[in-house]
């Protein structure tokens, strides 16, 4: 391991020359130390070329002449990088006497910037891209570096965390009896619309559905619904309050860096906004607001979580230094582990970075910065390719932690006794002594066949998100498909929904009714005709082995049948019109005293499924105080959804690029 550290950060730490920034630093390495000035390999105002580069990465080409410039544009810019990693390799002196072992294979550079009081105002020397050296090349053929940052707070005095453990990564992966328990974020600016539209809310929440699909009862995932900064608070408090402490929280959103009121350059992580029941939303689509790093940081020091995944845009930018480093602030707040993006990154890039990190981390039971660093290394293998031509974006995923030691072998604790097992099956794996050894060999417990349906795993797109947002906030929504105009089974794809709902611990269970049997409502109570529950959804053993945890709502109310019940037109035969009016008028009251006990109660939800478009909702059944969804997938303009007749087909439209800013 070499370790290379900035002294103290002092007025004169990053002295200005004449065009570079400097940095006094101490390298470390086989007990062998030495201390040396290094420079910048750009001037401050050159690292646009990286800026610029990132930015082509998502831009969209339109003639063949732009696309050919973008090349040349690409190319030049690499040639830069290229230059700027081998400039920051020469400085570090690596080759000298004494600094590497005979016939090492590996590095692991941890790059120490230390913080006091007045390091704020000084840029350090994590405003260089370190992860660059992972890829530069290296005069001693077969040697690799690896890059973890380090931030050290050890001088500061530490800001106020709650009492008691956090419920450490390491020690769930170090046993075979662990379970990981991880929590989700995820939000959408669905105002951006065309080739500007957001990308799919799939990034995180696909790798980590395939991840527990492979454990099973190992992990325990959780999304917050909505992704809104205050259900965040509620749903780590409640959680809590069960006695579930989340090992890593991820945020599958945007960064964003703006200016305060006395024009600092602030982070940020753009939320979705949570539903205030005093000004209930009627917007057609969700709304966002943004939040400050430190708001953030706060709330997950309040729960004691220690590691944080962000695939935000600018999650990690230090151009100048620190305070618009959100990574940094949340390090400064106690997290001990943040893995985040530099700059503006691809979707496709942190597809690929994702699926490598968590099978690295959850599954092989890597450490932390050694999974961040897998993950760079599969984005040089599959690189994003977007004009053509590969890009080279592999350094934009950087792993913080702070304190670092150096990886050894993953010792798992010996499995339970079956006496143990038998007194504990629902939350410990079975183990079974093997006659011939004498040692006791892992085995898959009897429930993880039943506790994840095995069933393909659903790609939550960007209106599926809409409808989940609409559904945690308003409580009643109608689905619509139109009538089959966009294409797709509204019936398959709500199936799908209740069954992601289901494995993510959002409901305990689902009632399934016809509109007409709320004719015979009494006492505001009405028989289902089907239902579904977490236990059903696990199989019938489910009843034998219970989840760990309850859900954290109730129940969700699938209503079908609604268009002809409500509005039943007019037939030839007055009679059959005087019944249908009849039952209309029951079944409209019978709805509104539900829907009523509903909003009141706040722990269920009314869901609608038909074919109509939101000027008949407003008309025929708005009164219930709920929101109309289109069951249609974000290709389109915003207003193209909301208008009386929508006539264009799912596959009429070429897909357009996706951007995660």
């Amino acid at each position: 391991m070499t370790a290379i550290s900035n002294t103290a950060a002092t007025s004169d730490t990053a002295a200005i020359s004449a065009t570079k920034r400097t940095w006094k630093v101490t390298i470390q390495a086989n007990n062998t130390a030495i201390t040396t000035t290094i420079a910048d390999p750009f001037p401050e105002p050159e690292y646009n070329v990286f800026e610029d580069y990132l930015r082509n990465s998502d831009r969209q080409h339109w003639s063949l002449q732009e696309l050919e410039d973008g090349t040349d544009d690409m190319s030049r810019a690499e040639d830069q990088m290229k230059t700027y990693g081998q400039m920051l390799l020469d400085q570090i002196g690596l080759l000298k006497p004494g600094m590497l072992r005979e016939g090492v294979a590996e590095v692991q550079l941890v790059i120490a910037e230390h913080h006091d009081a007045s390091s704020e105002q000084v840029p350090g020397i994590h405003c260089l891209a370190w992860e660059l050296l992972e890829f530069a090349r290296f005069p001693l053929p077969g040697l690799r570096l690896r890059v973890t940052r380090v931030s050290d707070f050890t001088s500061r005095p530490p800001l106020p965390r709650p009492l008691g453990p956090p419920r450490s990564l390491s020690s769930v992966q170090a046993s075979v009896n662990g379970v990981f328990h991880v929590l989700l974020v995820i939000a959408r600016d669905f105002s951006r619309r065309g080739a500007a539209r957001d990308p799919e809310p799939d990034l995180a929440q696909w790798p980590l559905m395939s991840v527990q699909k492979k454990l099973k009862s190992r992990l325990l995932l959780e999304v917050v619904r909505p992704g809104s900064i205050e259900e965040l608070d509620e749903h780590l408090r409640v959680r809590a309050g069960h006695g579930v402490l989340f090992n890593l929280v991820h945020f599958d959103l945007h960064g964003r860096i703006t200016r305060d009121e006395h024009g600092k350059q602030v982070p940020g992580l753009l939320f979705a906004k949570g539903y205030q029941a005093s000004s209930p939303h009627r917007n057609p689509v969700p709304p966002t607001q943004l939040a400050r790093a430190a708001d953030v940081a706060k709330v997950l020091a309040e729960h004691r979580v220690e590691n944080v995944v962000l695939n935000a845009c600018l999650s990690a930018y230090n151009r100048t230094g620190s305070t618009t480093n959100l990574a940094h602030i949340f390090l400064e707040h106690g997290i001990l582990n943040v893995s985040a993006m530099w700059f503006y990154v691809h979707w496709k890039t942190v597809t690929t970075y994702l699926e490598t990190f968590y099978n690295e981390l959850l599954i092989k039971g890597t450490d932390f910065h050694l999974a961040a660093q897998k993950g760079r290394d599969a984005i040089r293998k599959n690189p994003t390719c977007r004009t053509g031509k590969a890009y080279k974006d592999y350094f934009l995923c950087v792993n913080y932690t702070r304190s670092f030691s150096m990886p050894g072998a993953i010792q798992r604790e010996p499995s339970p006794t079956p006496s143990m097992h038998s007194a504990d099956s629902s939350t410990s794996n079975a183990s079974m002594k093997s006659f011939m050894s004498g040692k006791w060999r892992k085995s898959p417990r009897l429930s993880d066949s039943f506790l994840v349906a095995d069933e393909p795993i659903m790609h939550l797109e960007l209106h599926l998100l809409e409808l989940e947002y609409k559904l945690m906030t308003s409580r009643v929504v109608y689905a619509s498909d139109l009538r089959k105009a966009s294409d797709s089974d509204l019936n398959v794809t709500i199936e799908r929904m209740v069954s992601m709902w289901l494995n993510t611990n959002l409901i305990d269970e689902v009632f399934y009714y016809k509109a007409k049997d709320f004719a015979k409502s009494r006492f505001l109570t009405v028989s289902h005709r089907e239902k579904r529950t977490r236990a059903s959804n696990g199989g019938y053993l489910q009843l034998l082995f219970p989840r760990p945890v309850r859900a954290l709502r109730q129940t969700l109310h699938i209503i079908r049948d609604v268009d002809p019940v409500v509005d039943p037109g007019t037939q030839a035969d007055p009679l059959e019109n005087q019944r249908n009016e009849e039952r209309r008028a029951s079944v409209e009251k019978g709805l509104e005293q539900f829907a009523e006990r509903l909003h009141k109660e706040g722990h269920s939800y009314m869901l609608f499924i038909g074919g109509r478009d939101a000027a008949w909702w407003r008309e025929h059944l708005q009164h219930l105080s709920g929101e109309w969804w289109l069951n249609m997938a974000w290709k389109y303009t915003v207003h193209s959804r909301y208008v009386r007749d929508v006539t264009l087909l799912a596959g009429n439209r070429r897909p357009i690029s996706r951007t995660m800013q």
